[in-house]
C-alpha cells in the first residue's frame, strides 16, 4: 500500500468530481488547523459519505476494499491478537485470500506501521486492504463480543438507556446514520420511515410520492439509529411513551439539509418518520411545478388582486404548500409586507416575516393571526384552515383589505366552498371575499432517459419526478352573488359563475396523450 498523501488524494477527489475545488481546500485548511485527519474532516464536513469516501481511498490506494462479512472469525480468533491493540490501530485480519495471504483491513490509510505490527505477530505472508470505521468496529465486536454487538437491551427487557446513548454518540453509529441521510437526498427522497416490527424493522423512503424500502434493520440497529437522530434533533432520549417532534440540519455534499423529525411508540417499539428538506431542490417556479402558462396567468391574476381569499385544495402530500410559497415568490416585493403563519415552516422565504405555530404555550393559528392583523400586512398566508375561527378571521382579513392565502383538505375546488361554510363562514361573507380556490394533485412523469421501462437514472421505476394536475376555479361577480345565495357547494354552476373552470380529469387526459404520465397515475386521481 502506498505513502497517504492528504494534498494528492484531495487532488484525486477533485479529479474524479467527488469535491469541488474549493471544497477540497476547505477541507484541508480544516484538517490542518483542527488536527484532524483529511479523511474524517471530509466526512464531518458533511462532503462525502464513509462508504463513498473509503471507496475512493480504497481506489486511489489501489487495495480492495472489505465488508465485515467476509471475516473468517475461527481463523481470526486462532491468532489471539488483544482487542485493546486491534481497537487502537483501527486494523484487523479478516480472512486468506486465495493466493493464501492474510487479508488486513485498516480504517487508516496511514497505518503502515500497525500492519507491520500484525504481519510481524502472525509471522506470515499479509497484504492490506481498506475497511470503513464502521467494518472495522463490527469486525472486532464479531470476535471478541459474546453476544450480538448490537444487542442493547437489558434489565428484563427495558433499554439501557445509558449504554443507547453511548451507542448512539459513537463515531460508526453517527456514519451509519449520516449515510443514510445522504442516500435518502441522493434518491430525492422527500421522507425516511424508520419503522420496528414484530422481529425486525427495516427503513423505507419515499421518492416521488412512493414509498419504497431501503434497508433492513434488525431492532437492536433500529434503536440506535432512532436514538442517534433523536440526539441530533434535541430529543428526549429516554422518552419512548409519547410521540415527540425536533428539528436538525445537516450538511451532505456541501449541501444544507433540514431535517423535521417525529417518533410514535407502536406495539413493536419506537418508530420514526425524517422529512427531508433540502433546498437546493427547491424550485419556487410555476415551470418547475409543470403549470402550463395559460394556468399561470389565471393565478397570477388573482393572486395579485389588493384583496380577498384565496385557497389551494387537495389532500396531504399535493403539494399544496410548495403552490404557495411559489405565489409568494412571485408576489414578493418591497411595496408588500407579507407574513405567514404556519405550522411548521417549511423553507425561509427571505422578505417575508414567517410565524411558527406553537399550541404548547397557546400560539395558535387563531391568536397568531389576531397579532398579525396588528402588523399592517398587505398579504397574510395561513398554513391551513382548520376551525370556526381561523376561517373567521381569515374572512375579517379580506374584508379589511388584505390578501388571504391559504389551503383546504377538499377533493375539488367547488367541496372548498362547502368546506368554509360547514365551518361558520357565512354564504354571504364568502361570496364576498373568495377570490378562487386551486384544486390540485401530484402525478410521477415518466422518465425521460427511459421512456418508462426503468434505468439508473429513476431508480428502475419508470419514473423521475412529478408534476401538478389541477382544475382552478375564478370566481366572477355572477359566481360571487350565487355562493351568497347558495346553501350547497354541488349547488354552484361552474357554466355561468365561473370563468376557465378546466376539469382535473381533462388536465390529465391531456398528460396522458403527451405521454408525460401513465394511465396507473392518471387512475389515481379518482381514488380522491
Amino acid at each position: 500500500m502506498r505513502d497517504f498523501n492528504d494534498s494528492d488524494f484531495a487532488g484525486f477527489l477533485v479529479e474524479n468530481s467527488i469535491l469541488s475545488k474549493t471544497d477540497a481546500e476547505r477541507a484541508l485548511t480544516a484538517s490542518s488547523r483542527s488536527n484532524t485527519s483529511f479523511e474524517r474532516t471530509i466526512m464531518e464536513l458533511g462532503l462525502a459519505s464513509e462508504t463513498q469516501l473509503f471507496a475512493e481511498i480504497a481506489d486511489w490506494l489501489d487495495v480492495p476494499i472489505c465488508q465485515p462479512d467476509v471475516l473468517d472469525r475461527n481463523l481470526v480468533r486462532s491468532y489471539k491478537l488483544e482487542r485493546g491493540f486491534l481497537e487502537r490501530v483501527e486494523a484487523v485480519p479478516l480472512y486468506k485470500n486465495d493466493a493464501g495471504e492474510v487479508v488486513i483491513a485498516t480504517s487508516d490509510p496511514r497505518g503502515q506501521d500497525a500492519l507491520q505490527s500484525i504481519s510481524f505477530h502472525l509471522g506470515l505472508a499479509c497484504t492490506a486492504a481498506i475497511a470503513t470505521r464502521s467494518t472495522i468496529k463490527a469486525s472486532i465486536s464479531a470476535l471478541f463480543d459474546t453476544g450480538s454487538s448490537t444487542d442493547i437491551l437489558a434489565h428484563g427487557g427495558e433499554v439501557d438507556v445509558l449504554r443507547l446513548q453511548a451507542l448512539a454518540n459513537d463515531g460508526p453509529v453517527i456514519s451509519q446514520v449520516n449515510d443514510l441521510i445522504a442516500e435518502a437526498v441522493d434518491a430525492r427522497a422527500s421522507d425516511i420511515h424508520i419503522e420496528v416490527l414484530d422481529a425486525s424493522a427495516r427503513v423505507r423512503i419515499r421518492v416521488d410520492g412512493e414509498l419504497r424500502l431501503h434497508r433492513q434493520l434488525n431492532q437492536s440497529e433500529c434503536a440506535t439509529f432512532i436514538s442517534r437522530l433523536k440526539i441530533m434533533g434535541r430529543m428526549n432520549i429516554s422518552e419512548k411513551r409519547r410521540p415527540q417532534d425536533g428539528r436538525a440540519r445537516i450538511s451532505v455534499q456541501g449541501r444544507n439539509i433540514d431535517l423535521r423529525l417525529a417518533t410514535l411508540p407502536t406495539q413493536h417499539g419506537e418508530s420514526m418518520v425524517v422529512r427531508v428538506l433540502d433546498k437546493a431542490q427547491i424550485d419556487l417556479t410555476w415551470d418547475a411545478l409543470g403549470y402550463p402558462l395559460s394556468r399561470v396567468a389565471e393565478i397570477e391574476e388573482i393572486i395579485n388582486k389588493p384583496n380577498g381569499i384565496f385557497l389551494v385544495a387537495g389532500p396531504v402530500g399535493s403539494g399544496k404548500t410548495t403552490t404557495l410559497y411559489t405565489a409568494l415568490s412571485q408576489i414578493n416585493s418591497d411595496n408588500r409586507k407579507i407574513i405567514t403563519v404556519e405550522d411548521p415552516i417549511e423553507y425561509s422565504i427571505e422578505g417575508v416575516s414567517q410565524v411558527q405555530v406553537q399550541p404548547e404555550i397557546d400560539m395558535t393559528f387563531a391568536r397568531a393571526l389576531r397579532a398579525i392583523l396588528r402588523q399592517d400586512p398587505n398579504v397574510v398566508l395561513i398554513g391551513e384552515i382548520r376551525d370556526e375561527e381561523t376561517a373567521e378571521i381569515a374572512v375579517r382579513a379580506a374584508l379589511l383589505g388584505r390578501l388571504v392565502l391559504s389551503t383546504v383538505h377538499t377533493n375539488d375546488a367547488l367541496s372548498a366552498i362547502d368546506r368554509l361554510i360547514d365551518l361558520g363562514v357565512p354564504p354571504y361573507l364568502l361570496g364576498a371575499t373568495l377570490r378562487g380556490v386551486l384544486s390540485q394533485r401530484l402525478v410521477r412523469r415518466i422518465c425521460t432517459t427511459c421512456g418508462g421501462s426503468g434505468c439508473e437514472t429513476c431508480l428502475s421505476s419508470g419514473y423521475k419526478g412529478r408534476r401538478v394536475v389541477s382544475e382552478l376555479m375564478t370566481v366572477t361577480d355572477a359566481g360571487g352573488r350565487e355562493i351568497a345565495q347558495m346553501v350547497d357547494g354541488s349547488a354552484l354552476s361552474p357554466q355561468a359563475s365561473i370563468r376557465n373552470f378546466d376539469q382535473m380529469s381533462d388536465v390529465a387526459s391531456r398528460l396522458l396523450a403527451a405521454n408525460e404520465t401513465s394511465l396507473e397515475e392518471v387512475a389515481k386521481l379518482s381514488a380522491f
